[in-house]
């Protein structure tokens, strides 16, 4: 299969990058995702440099290209509208916007131009931004610079016998960068993760049962091997305030589950009620297992955190 990448092939695989054939749950991690992408500086003032960095996981433990490449004040902050500006850059220069690429190369430095500002007139700053593109590759990346109209950001994706990976394997995103003069935005802070109302520390590994199924159902499991679980987001990441505009703002936060297997009673809760249960099923029986909680704010705020149990 030849890839040049259409645009509705894009848009749909941005929809169901949580979905595999069997229709398994977003939360359930069972081939690569990229988790989460965190910048720095989730509001960035001209001139000043932003890092991002992915939060991924592969459960075969294939060694991943990265790319990641610019889109400066797109039409919009689609990812549709940030492919198209990159295409019509690399058309018109002969080279994509890449700003870096290489294998575990799963953070990339942005420098905001000082001078962006200007041009772009009083009423449409509120929603300046820079868009940066990435791509996570199990394999080898090749970009394409050849594009001809209508495609975008032509690449391939190669497993190490050269066969091209399909859609599935291949994972593209957008992350937004805020343009301000004087706004800043904290990214949200998980004080505390806890297991069963305790304080789940980093390096805790706990010894779980497992459910006797292995569907996706949590009412099968009738309370059977069911933790409640938690990550906290510190009162100080609900930011409130008025912005440079002179907008009133007053942020909601989401915690998003992800696990490589288990079942939660609710994969998205909102930061105030932040408490969901979740049980291992009879699959991951003798297995280590990993679970991921991601804060996010509306205005672009992300934070991770990682937890780990044994299945007896």
């Amino acid at each position: 299969m030849k890839s040049k990448i259409l645009l509705s092939s894009l848009v749909a695989l941005s929809a169901l990058a949580g979905c595999d054939a069997d229709f398994d749950p977003g939360s359930n991690v069972s081939s690569l995702r990229v988790l989460a992408v965190q910048a720095d500086n989730p509001f960035a003032a001209p001139g000043e440099t932003v890092r991002l960095e992915a939060t991924s996981y592969d459960p075969e433990g294939r060694d991943v290209t990265w790319a990641w490449a610019e889109c400066s004040n797109p039409a919009s902050s689609s990812v549709e509208a940030c492919l198209g500006e990159i295409v019509q850059t690399t058309l018109e220069t002969g080279a994509a916007p890449v700003l870096a690429t290489g294998v575990g190369q799963n953070s990339v430095e942005l420098t905001i131009p000082p001078t962006v500002l200007d041009q772009i007139p009083a009423e449409g700053r509120p929603n300046a931004l820079t868009g940066v593109l990435s791509i996570a590759c199990p394999g080898t990346l090749t970009i394409d610079t050849s594009a001809s109209s209508g495609e975008l950001l032509p690449f391939r994706c190669t497993d190490p016998a050269g066969v091209e990976l399909g859609l599935h394997d291949t994972i593209v995103g957008v992350k937004r960068v805020f343009i301000r003069s004087t706004d800043r935005n904290q990214n949200p802070v998980i004080g505390s993760v806890t297991f069963d109302g305790e304080p789940w520390a980093e390096d805790d590994v706990k010894e779980v049962d497992a459910c006797a199924t292995d569907d996706f159902a949590f009412d099968d499991c009738e309370g059977k091997g069911d933790h409640r679980i938690a990550a906290v987001v510190t009162p100080e990441s609900f930011e409130v305030g008025v912005d440079e505009f002179g907008r009133d703002f007053t942020e909601e936060l989401v915690v998003q589950h992800y696990t490589t297997d288990g079942i939660f009673e609710y994969d998205v809760r909102i930061a105030e009620l932040p408490e969901t249960a979740w049980v291992t099923r009879q699959s991951a029986s003798g297995q280590e297992v990993r679970l991921w909680f991601v804060a996010r704010d509306d205005r672009g705020g992300v934070t991770t955190a990682e937890r780990r149990v044994r299945v007896r």
